[in-house]
């Protein structure tokens, strides 16, 4: 027990003051009595011990010498020292990627994070605390709170977000937000070693708590399926990271159904490869290795089997604005010759050719015949189509049209009622057609036309029902080109995860890899939510700390000032002031 301020103690004089107070002060009762001779013997005992009589039998004196001295040790501060932990400042990082979700024993790696910033957050005293969740972008869930029930409510709606972590990132957060105070960071991951924390502040001390008993695991690398002359192939890698042969059941499933399985013997700290032959044509297949693994993260992926249009094929003599507006938007364009094919695995943009010359792909055509063309002299009007969203064209000048190709296509943009952009199917496939040349008109200087263009290409490659493949929790604007606009995501098992409004928001995919489908009216989705690769290998490091200044930062705590007591003292002295109080007026 310490003392903070030993010079109150003079207080003692009051204390004192009071005792010599009550010696010399003189209460009489007056008493009739016949005869002083029953008193004799009660005056010889006062006068034997007259100190013992003044001080007994006097309640208020007890109380209010009580009550003095719990007041002076309030105010000396009495402390003591006790194991805490270091820094007015903890900053909390915790990894939510998918490698966390490996088991530790009983309970995932995740989990143990949890449970140890819990254990933390229950020894923290007047300090601060932010905590930071390292998945794919850094989010600060706390910022300087101080309050435990607030920060215990964040740790545990805390959940794995199966990204793949980006702890540098965090480090660089959590070194900004350190300035200013004495700061230590804790930082709760599995395989982070002492070459990620380089370019850090040297001044702040960091915890770097690993969790790595996992020695070994089994991954399916990678699965996918093509449509060839047969019908359905496939083909799955697994990959052995243990240092011993593992025998692993692989199987293709379409919901219940399986549709192929097989044992497969792989040789440790090595690669299988396995040929698929014909499956029965599914719009999706799912490839699982069942195996007893502390990490199933990455034993199950998705494949989606229908067209992908990853490409844009410009065919004839193209508007340099489009191809420069369609590479702004991040597409790789290929520029073909009237006689070279289009490959069925892209989109087809074409200007001054006949249309009926190509072929059966999505198409982004530009009707520019100078035959039968048309001035204009009213600005253009839009029809509310998804295709124009965020795209002003009552700003845009349009020197001339031509005329439009079928009367059948639904009109995006008109003018004095000459439709200029159209939309509709043509041999099967998805076509855009806008019925002006980009040179007659200002567009390209406009802000809307490269959005126009990005709507263009999401409407003509999600014509299908494929949205996709996606990164756990990737955002993404999308254009589906539907009327309510309004997108239910399910999962395979058909439990409704949430809704959004594509008007109003952006898409952003599960967390959970797997395969999900999206429900637009009546019209049904499949996406697939893939592992990242950095994330189907389980490594591990040992914990250390950094930049710890203090033996007891080595030892993992310190010693921290506890002194409580004066508030209880306080307490506990206006408690008794006010029986003393109630005493005094019971005695009056």
């Amino acid at each position: 027990m310490h003392i903070s301020n030993p010079l109150f103690f003079l207080l003692s004089i009051f204390i004192g003051a009071v005792i010599l107070f009550y010696f010399f002060r003189k209460q009489y009762e007056k008493t009739t009595i016949s005869s002083n001779l029953l008193w004799e013997q009660v005056l010889n005992e006062w006068q034997a011990s007259p100190w013992l009589h003044k001080l007994q039998h006097n309640l208020l004196f007890w109380l209010q010498l009580l009550v003095l001295l719990l007041l002076m040790f309030a105010l000396v501060r009495p402390f003591w020292f006790q194991k805490g932990i270091p820094g007015d400042h903890l900053i909390l990082i915790v990894d939510t990627s998918a490698s966390m979700s490996a088991k530790e024993g009983e309970l995932t790696r995740f989990e143990k994070a949890k449970q140890e910033v819990g254990e933390m957050l229950q020894a923290v005293d007047d300090q601060e605390v932010t905590i930071i969740d390292a998945g794919q972008k850094p989010v600060i869930l706390a910022n300087h709170e101080t309050n435990r029930a607030e920060l215990k409510k964040q740790i545990k709606e805390m959940e794995l977000t199966y990204s793949h972590e980006h702890v540098d990132k965090a480090l660089k957060l959590a070194d900004s937000l350190a300035a200013g105070k004495e700061s230590v960071i804790h930082l709760y991951s599995d395989a982070v070693v002492e070459e990620d924390l380089r370019g850090l502040s040297e001044d702040i001390p960091i915890g770097v708590h690993n969790f790595s008993s996992l020695t070994g695991n089994l991954s399916l690398l990678s699965f996918g399926t093509a449509s060839s002359e047969g019908g359905i192939t496939g083909v799955a890698v697994i990959e052995n990271q243990t240092k011993q042969d593992e025998t692993v059941k692989f199987q293709v499933t379409n919901g219940k159904d399986v549709l192929f399985t097989k044992r497969i013997m792989v040789k440790a700290s090595s690669e299988k490869i396995i040929d698929i032959p014909v499956l029965k044509e599914k719009p999706y297949y799912t490839a699982s290795i069942i195996v007893d693994d502390d990490y199933s993260a990455d034993n199950e992926m998705t494949a989606i089997q229908t067209a992908v249009y990853e490409k844009v094929y410009a065919v004839g003599d193209v508007n340099p604005f489009l191809i420069n507006g369609l590479e702004t938007i991040g597409l790789d364009i290929i520029q073909l010759d009237d006689k070279e094919k289009v490959e069925m695995d892209g989109i087809v943009i074409a200007e001054g050719v006949d249309l009926e010359e190509l072929g059966s792909y999505p198409l982004l055509f530009i009707n520019a015949t100078e035959k039968g063309k048309q001035k204009l002299t009213g600005q253009p009007k839009g029809t509310g189509d998804p295709l124009m969203d965020y795209v002003q064209m009552d700003k845009v000048y349009i020197e001339s049209a031509s005329p439009p190709i079928s009367k059948q296509w639904h009109h995006v943009t008109t003018s004095e009622g000459i439709p200029l952009i159209q939309k509709g199917t043509h041999q099967g496939q998805p076509i855009i057609a806008l019925n002006f040349s980009v040179a007659d008109s200002d567009w390209p200087l406009q802000p809307g036309f490269p959005i126009f263009l990005y709507n263009s290409y999401q409407w003509l490659t999600q014509q299908s029902n494929f949205l996709g493949y996606y990164q756990p929790g990737e955002e993404k604007w999308l254009n589906l080109g539907t009327e309510t606009g309004k997108l239910a995501i399910f999962t395979e098992s058909g439990t409704n995860l949430f809704s959004i409004d594509l008007q109003k928001e952006g898409f952003r995919a599960p967390n959970k890899p797997g395969i999900y489908e999206a429900m637009a009216g009546e019209q049904a989705f499949y996406f697939s939510v893939l592992l990242d690769e950095r994330e189907k290998r389980v490594d591990s490091a040992p914990s250390f700390k950094m930049n710890m200044k203090s033996s007891e930062l080595k030892e993992g705590g310190s010693d921290t000032k506890q002194d409580i007591l004066w508030y209880w003292l306080t307490c506990m002295a206006l408690l008794l002031l006010m029986a003393e109080w109630e005493v005094y007026r019971r005695g009056h």
